[in-house]
């Protein structure tokens, strides 16, 4: 399978895989975030607010996105590096399937950024990475992800105890899921790469 190389941009954003150079703004990123992102997201030890671990990270996005195992996306602003959205846990078969995760600097969220990031990685997904499924997992009290998924039509799936260990103690979560039959492809959003 030749791996797709992917850059899409949209109304306010371009989406494309993660560079090296990336790692200084992404380390700023997370280290401005690491309060507000800590109730929602794993454990992070202290050496991972460092622009190396930052680059580590990277280069693994990059080494997952060469095996076709995920898909991680820079996001991008004005020309400036604002979050993360990621197609991870590829499974090809006959499931062709991935998980979602996403996130945007908080200094710019409540402008609908990440939905936009969400639906143009969606695009990305069916139409590039050729997957028939994307699924998200969202606890309850992470009502801005659950805005996201509202307003692009995941399906609801079910609610699942104890689901995954975030910020140190198994969380519940509700699960969601978009095919690419009922996926209503964004317009705006145009794939940049053959």
């Amino acid at each position: 399978m030749r791996i797709p190389t992917i850059t899409l941009r949209g109304p306010r954003l371009t989406l494309r895989p993660f560079r090296l150079e990336d790692a200084s703004k992404l380390y700023e990123i997370q280290w401005v975030n690491r309060d507000v992102f800590a109730p929602v997201m794993p454990s992070r030890s202290p050496d991972f607010f460092t622009e190396t671990a930052q680059l580590k990270q990277i280069q693994a996005d990059l080494d997952r996105w060469q095996s076709d195992v995920g898909y991680a996306f820079a996001v991008e602003h004005e020309g400036t590096l604002v979050g993360r959205v990621a197609l991870s846990n590829v499974v090809r078969g006959a499931w062709q399937s991935a998980t979602l995760g996403y996130w945007i600097d908080s200094r710019l969220q409540s402008r609908g950024l990440a939905t936009e990031a969400v639906a143009g990685t969606l695009k990305g997904a069916f139409e590039r990475v050729k997957l028939h499924r994307v699924q998200a997992a969202i606890m309850p009290k992470n009502l801005r992800s659950l805005r996201v998924v509202e307003k692009l039509r995941f399906f609801y799936e079910g609610f699942a105890p104890r689901y995954l260990h975030i910020a140190g103690q198994w969380e519940d979560h509700q699960i969601f899921s978009l095919t690419v039959e009922v996926f209503q492809d964004p317009p705006e959003w145009t794939l940049l790469d053959p």
